[in-house]
């Protein structure tokens, strides 16, 4: 099977990791995978075996730009899915299967792209309800993106999204779900019980700038614990800090890659996930910390549920810091307990699992 992947450029967000491991893995089974991408993006961040197609504004190969600026999609959204549609209007018949991956990109692969499967071989994988997220922000061009996504789920293509709460969600008419995978062989589970190691307690979050993934609670809950618990610490992966925000006993730390980052999974003793949206969709560091061994407290995200993670509402700082205190004092046998379903229930997730069950789906008409 060919598959080509449309992308307006690479970027670090968790949705192109998962298109690169996907292409990875797809690769290995036997299937051709290419991106097609605008010449101006810079390379992928994320490793991958699939091929690597570039266009111009007028649909015609080019080699990568040589320009030393770092390339941006705000800005350039005109030229970039104008180019991505003359593209697909010429290489789309090379191809068995066309897959969008954003709403943006639905666009011109339903109305563009000519697979060899005709409509079948147009597939468009839901990531998230972006929606959702532009209806978070203000403005009128969240107004426009809102909108231009919303209307992307009524267009002619086969549908498959990535979590069980988008199956007929909002417009959305998929029957189909696959999730984003994990490196089973990285995010590998921690030696010792969290809390184990000494007197402090090291907890985690990812450090986010939109208000929808909770970074600020998660700060507020650190300040609560940290001013009843001396013992208590914070790392907060990648930054993206509130302006002026600072604690003597907070650290940054900047994964270059996931064995980093399965590393600063590692080091934590609790992970925090308390974003306010979509609740029951896929979240990478849940699924990472979970697979690591370290407990997450979250507003419920997959595969988080009661009985493997501790559950809090959203906008609830003290509600965080309580789940904290009770992780600190559970003792070792039922923490150990909970932490092993945690690993059970991230094993479907394994991106072996995962591209095979997907690539099953392109195959099926």
């Amino acid at each position: 099977m060919r598959i080509l992947i449309p992308i307006g450029g690479f970027g670090r967000a968790g949705g192109y990791r998962v298109l690169s491991e996907l292409a990875n893995h797809w690769t290995a089974l036997g299937a051709t995978v290419d991106f097609l991408v605008d010449h101006r993006s810079d390379p992928p961040y994320f490793p991958t075996c699939g091929g690597i197609r570039r266009f111009d504004l007028h649909g015609r190969e080019r080699a990568p730009s040589t320009a030393t600026e770092r390339f941006e999609l705000s800005g350039n959204a005109p030229s970039i899915y104008l180019g991505m549609w003359n593209a697909l209007r010429r290489v789309a018949p090379e191809y068995d299967v066309v897959l969008a991956n954003q709403s943006l990109t639905a666009w011109p692969v339903a109305l563009a792209a000519r697979p060899r499967r005709g409509r079948a071989g147009r597939v468009y994988y839901v990531q998230a309800y972006e929606p959702g997220y532009y209806h978070a922000e203000h403005g009128w061009r969240a107004r426009v993106l809102g909108i231009l996504s919303a209307t992307s789920y009524r267009l002619p293509l086969r549908q498959i999204v990535n979590a069980p709460i988008y199956l007929r969600y909002r417009g959305i008419r998929s029957e189909h779900w696959v999730p984003p995978g994990l490196d089973d062989k990285i995010f590998t589970r921690r030696e010792t019980l969290p809390g184990s190691g000494g007197a402090a307690w090291t907890i985690g979050v990812i450090g986010r700038h939109e208000p929808t993934k909770g970074t600020a609670h998660a700060l507020a809950a650190f300040e609560q614990l940290a001013s009843r618990w001396p013992n208590v610490r914070l790392k907060v992966a990648y930054g993206n800090l509130p302006e002026n925000w600072s604690h003597p006993r907070a650290e940054v730390v900047i994964p270059a890659n996931d064995v980093e980052l399965a590393a600063y999974y590692r080091s934590l003793d609790v992970m925090l996930a308390p974003g306010t949206v979509q609740l029951g969709a896929c979240h990478y560091p849940v699924i990472e910390a979970m697979a690591s061994g370290v407990p997450v407290v979250t507003t419920g995200y997959l595969p988080a549920d009661d009985s493997n993670a501790w559950i809090v509402p959203v906008n609830a700082p003290r509600s965080i810091a309580s789940a904290v205190e009770q992780i600190m004092q559970t003792e070792p046998e039922q923490l150990a307990a909970k932490l092993d379903r945690a690993a059970s229930a991230v094993e479907p997730f394994a991106w072996h699992a995962v591209a095979a069950r997907f690539l099953a789906l392109l195959h099926d008409r």
